[in-house]
């Protein structure tokens, strides 16, 4: 599961680096950003206090997208210090959030959209599932309507309705899916991918969540939903025992994850503007600085703070060998 979060990670990059050119892009976009979502609720432990869930999501999530939307207010400066006039509507947007953000702030929208939909669905615990799912379908409804705004509401709140759909598939399919297959599990998972890309072949549309582009009524979500846990079979079952020994690795490169995310934005339009405008090139550079900057921030005592993750181990025994040594 951790390489496949890797995976949908270098998904994102791969279409922001390529844009429009990504030559069958479509089939990206019908699992890239719900994929994300699906494991929200994949990994979802039920029950937990809607406090705990605060206080949990606002340290890993919100406390990152502040400090790097400050980091990235700077960027905004210094692009614009020959046309300050650029300024002001740029730091609008960025800290508006939503589907208005441009770069430095590009993919910021989902971390905030996820920070949101987490807490949606603890606060729904509380009532029958079939509130939830009515709540999902609400949201994917007013996301078909002409220009709908949830995608321009603050930080994207209003994409926690329809994201919500996403939350509750991966959730469902954990807990009373899974289960049920008990063989075959691999060959289940590619069948349900190759379905799902098939559909986008036979005229599903894609999604595009950032601008609340969710497809054909519950059609496209559904797609989505299947193609993304087709991916979990698959990653659950082969990639697993292919990475096997490889644990720690793995997880050191997940948990720059949200560093990534919000880092990349800024990374690609640099190197537009140095020159690097082959699109591969653009790809293969953001992946391996974004991962290797999220790596030096989680050895140092800034992880907390930039990418939400706990202070590293050689610090918290240096402070407490500090600690032993203070009379």
């Amino acid at each position: 599961m951790d390489v496949l979060r890797i995976v949908s990670i270098v998904a994102v990059v791969a279409g922001h680096s390529y844009g429009p050119r990504l030559v069958g892009g479509e089939y990206l976009e019908i699992w890239r950003m719900p994929l994300f979502f699906f494991l929200t609720g994949y990994f979802w432990t039920r029950g937990r206090p809607f406090v705990y869930e605060l206080q949990a999501r606002w340290r890993t999530l919100a406390v990152p997208y502040l400090i790097w939307a400050v980091i990235m207010s700077l960027a905004a400066w210094a692009w614009t210090r020959d046309t300050p006039g650029e300024f002001w509507p740029l730091m609008a947007n960025g800290w508006y959030g939503g589907s208005d953000q441009t770069p430095p702030w590009w993919a910021f929208w989902f971390i905030s959209v996820l920070f949101f939909v987490t807490l949606l669905r603890r606060i729904l615990e509380r009532f029958p599932v079939l509130v939830a799912w009515g709540v999902a379908v609400l949201g994917l409804a007013l996301s078909m309507l002409p220009d709908s705004l949830l995608g321009r509401t603050p930080l994207g709140l209003g994409l926690a309705l329809p994201c919500l759909f996403f939350v509750l598939a991966g959730e469902l399919f954990r807990y009373e899916i899974q289960p049920r297959i008990k063989r075959n599990r691999a060959l289940t998972g590619a069948v349900l991918i190759a379905a799902g890309l098939l559909a986008v072949t036979l005229g599903v549309e894609p999604l595009n969540i950032k601008f609340s582009g969710f497809g054909q009524f519950l059609i496209t979500p559904v797609v989505g939903a299947i193609t993304a846990a087709g991916f979990v079979l698959v990653f659950g079952t082969v990639v697993n025992r292919l990475v096997q020994g490889a644990a720690r690795p793995v997880n050191a490169l997940v948990r720059t994850g949200t560093v990534v995310v919000l880092f990349h934005g800024w990374l690609l339009q640099t190197l537009v503007d140095v020159g690097i405008l082959d699109d591969g090139a653009k790809f293969v550079l953001t992946v391996l600085i974004s991962w290797a900057v999220g790596l030096v921030i989680n050895a140092t005592p800034l992880s907390p703070w930039l990418a939400g993750v706990p202070m590293p181990d050689w610090w918290v025994r240096w402070q407490g060998r500090r600690g032993e040594r203070s009379p």
